[in-house]
């Protein structure tokens, strides 16, 4: 359940980033993800680690440790020290108690308790978080005391109270509850002892007894904390049955369960009918045999499903089948290689599943490809005004190129560590680390490196394209005289299209790698603002295009202006763009971001960029000095490419 926030809850990407880092490592699950919720718990079907917003108006220092406090109590506390069955069948018979609130309040605090006790014992490191969460609670908890007090709620005030006085804070116990706290004094100081949360629960029971005497008080209003819905038994059993028709595990569960009883009848059946085992692409179980067909084909068939169809006569699909199998030794699927194949394909981050090749908040992506149209006269007119205007820019960097070029064909190549030995020998008794090799000069050679710049045509760059289309200019003009062979591509979302099961994506390629050293570049023209920008996607599909070249370095730019934004892409946009980034890079691909600002570099512009490229990324004021800044990135990445 997620709870209405009016305030700013927006959160450093940055931060959550390390969040989940944190609670993938702590909760040993490589696809736990991290939400910021109202109350602090832990989805353990969904794989949703939730952080409490109790945290989001305190100091930076404060917020993280909070945040981290949370992390370690629900990803390695209640991950592995909870018995969620116990806390939801202690709620359910709470149910109707007239002080079921106050009761559950305290039955979660006391396992919270516990859990915090286990961490910092098995994990010393997580004592400073803690240490900060309690000073912070105790000062939390005393105002809130005081309000309830104000307000005559004793019991929120007496639950206050307890979880003070467990965190060595004294206050006074309210007037009205004083009786009822004598009582449940004894139980209250055993739930600081207690080993497991069935320990917690018994002594829940207990005060539950107690506190039914006191009908007259009214129950707890306040909800400090929360713990995750118990699955629905019908709906569980449902999607696991679907699942097993689905991958047919129910019929190997069969065949291994099967009794002595029922195997002879079945060798009675044998002689007068043969079965084949089957395998298909959704077989989660392969059997003895890798005879491939259609599976809801024939009569004769003993799988569970109830989709099977008379044979015809024109059925060659077994004939097929039976003369195209071979035998092999290597069918014998056990269980630890079904483990560890499924172990290679569960990947850490959003790209694990291998139906979700480019991350499960893009898994509903189509992809347009645009080419670039013939260029009109205007368009041609505007870019030959770019072209002169870019034109001393594009022959500096070619002189300073070709300069470094030719000197570094030219320099002496001795006094090397190591390659040919050289003739002054007498270096070896003289020098404490003599130089005594040379290498052979070498000849001018093409460089062997290729380009893609990506730019971002989301509606945001309405009052920039004009600028970034120079910036472009220069991008295409200087690698085509250095014969370097390159692309240019835009994207963006179509927002107005835009659904739950289909998010349209563009590219549209106005510099081919095939035409980039001898069209024109006038297509460039052609880049107009359109809606949305998913980034991260688009950066996985230009980093697979770029790892096809046949060039050895291989560099992926980005014109950006802003944080990605697309249909249901809010909460992990820049989340997803770095892991685009990340993945890209490791398939040894240079990648580098540049942010198009609005007049003024913000903090908050400049660690976006850097939450998502790292220390690779370049953030320009304004659209009118990209060409400023782009040219000593062009002229670093070409430096290094020598």
């Amino acid at each position: 359940m997620k709870f209405l926030v009016f305030a700013n809850t927006k959160i450093d990407s940055f931060v959550h980033m390390q969040l989940i880092d944190l609670s993938r490592s702590l909760s040993k699950v490589d696809k736990m993800d991290v939400s910021f919720s109202y109350h602090s718990y832990l989805e353990r079907n969904s794989g949703v680690t939730h952080v409490s917003q109790f945290w989001n108006p305190y100091p930076r220092d404060i917020q993280l440790e909070g945040w981290k406090s949370d992390v370690y109590l629900r990803s390695y506390g209640t991950q592995f020290h909870t018995d969620d069955h116990v806390i939801w069948n202690t709620l359910l018979q709470l149910k109707s108690h007239p002080h079921r609130e106050f009761l559950k309040q305290v039955l979660l605090f006391a396992e919270d308790f516990r859990l915090e006790q286990i961490c910092t014992n098995d994990r010393p490191g997580m004592m400073h978080a803690f240490r900060l969460r309690k000073e912070t609670f105790q000062v939390h908890y005393n105002r809130e005391y005081r309000k309830h007090i104000q307000q005559k709620r004793e019991l929120d005030a007496l639950f206050c109270h307890i979880i003070l006085l467990a965190n060595k804070r004294f206050v006074a116990v309210p007037k009205e509850t004083q009786a009822l706290y004598q009582q449940l004094r004894p139980l209250l100081t055993k739930l600081t002892t207690a080993q497991s949360t069935q320990d917690i629960a018994a002594i829940i029971t207990k005060m539950a007894g107690i506190t039914s005497q006191y009908i007259n008080l009214p129950d707890m209003k306040t909800a400090y904390r929360s713990f995750s819905d118990q699955p629905k038994q019908t709906e569980t059993n449902a999607n696991e049955q679907d699942f097993e028709d689905l991958t047919r595990n129910s019929e190997t569960k069969t065949k291994k369960t099967i009794t002595k009883d029922d195997d002879s009848k079945k060798d009675e059946d044998d002689q007068e009918k043969e079965s084949h085992s089957s395998w298909h692409d959704e077989t989660s179980d392969p059997q003895d045999s890798f005879l491939q067909m259609d599976l809801d084909q024939g009569t004769n068939t003993d799988l569970l499903g109830e989709a099977a169809r008379e044979a015809e006569s024109g059925d060659a699909v077994f004939g097929s089948v039976q003369t195209s199998a071979h035998s092999t030794d290597n069918n014998d699927f056990n269980t630890q290689n079904e483990h560890e194949a499924e172990t290679d394909n569960n990947q850490s981050g959003s790209d694990a599943a291998n139906h979700f090749p480019y991350g499960e908040v893009n898994k509903n992506v189509t992809e347009h490809f645009i080419p670039a149209k013939p260029a009109s006269l205007d368009e041609i007119s505007q870019y030959d005004e770019f072209n002169q205007e870019i034109a001393p820019f594009v022959s500096q960097l070619k002189q300073n190129f070709l300069k470094t070029m030719e000197h570094k064909r030219t320099a002496p190549r001795e006094d090397l560590h190591f390659g040919r030995l050289g003739k002054k020998l007498t270096r070896l008794a003289t020098d404490k680390n003599p130089r005594l090799f040379r290498k052979k000069q070498e000849s001018q050679h093409e460089l062997d490196t290729t380009f893609t710049l990506l730019v971002d045509c989301s509606a945001s760059m309405f009052n920039k394209m004009e600028e970034t289309q120079k910036g472009i200019v220069l991008f295409h003009e200087t690698l085509k005289a250095l014969r370097i062979p390159h692309s240019v591509v835009g994207f963006w979302e179509d927002a107005a299209d835009a659904t739950t099961n289909d998010q349209p994506n563009y590219f549209h390629e106005v510099i081919s790698y095939r035409n980039s050293l001898h069209q024109s570049g006038a297509s460039i023209i052609q880049l107009e603002p359109q809606e949305d920008n998913r980034d991260g996607y688009s950066i996985r599909r230009m980093g697979e295009e770029l790892a096809k070249r046949p060039e050895q370095q291989k560099i992926l730019l980005v014109f950006s202006d802003g944080e990605p934004a697309a249909f249901d892409y809010e909460t992990h946009g820049v989340l997803d763009t770095h892991e685009a980034v990340t993945r890209t890079r490791k398939l040894g691909i240079e990648t580098i971001g540049m942010f198009i600002a609005n007049g003024e570099i913000t903090e908050e512009e400049e660690k976006l960029m850097q939450n998502i490229y790292g220390p690779q990324n370049v953030v320009v004021p304004s659209a009118a000095e990209l060409v400023d800044y782009l040219m000593p990135v062009l002229r670093k990445l070409l430096l290094k490419s020598l």
